[in-house]
């Protein structure tokens, strides 16, 4: 079972992300589109072999952090959108190592050498109310099998 944790954006949110990479989309045609009802950042990924009970049992009771994407990042054949905001204290309890970067990622190229543009964006805030254990299968795509509220301040 291929389980991560992650942070689905809210619809607005997406909305705004989807116009800002409409120009990029078009003159990158070349380039795997993630579609953007699957995009998320990934506070950890837990495998293949991961057990579910129990992996978000860290997260109860956590502040609920105030997040922003912003402009692309690459690593090599990805291009992501970056995160303004204090999703560390998530990913470090569900287990994420000091290397974890918070990024959506929108692209991965086909080929190597296939060119990943840069796409300016300042998203707008919002308040990360919960996270989510997904489990991810390549042929029917991601299925939420828990989730966990975080503490806002109104409640």
């Amino acid at each position: 079972m291929r389980l991560f944790t992650g942070v689905f954006p809210p619809a607005d949110v997406v909305a705004d992300l989807a116009d800002a990479l409409r120009a990029a989309r078009a003159a990158h045609p070349d380039l795997r589109w993630s579609a953007p009802d699957r995009w998320h950042i990934t506070l950890r990924f837990h495998g293949d072999d991961a057990e579910p009970a129990g992996l978000l049992d860290a997260l109860r009771g956590l502040p609920a952090p105030r997040v922003a994407l912003t402009s692309s990042g690459t690593f090599p054949g990805v291009l992501w959108m970056g995160v303004r905001g204090p999703l560390r204290p998530l990913a470090e309890a569900t287990g994420a190592t000091g290397d974890w970067r918070p990024h959506l990622t929108v692209a991965r190229a086909r080929r190597r050498g296939d060119r990943l543009p840069h796409v300016d964006f300042d998203g707008r805030e919002w308040t990360v109310t919960e996270v989510a254990l997904v489990r991810s299968c390549p042929s029917t795509g991601y299925e939420v099998l828990d989730r966990v509220p975080l503490t806002t301040p109104n409640g």
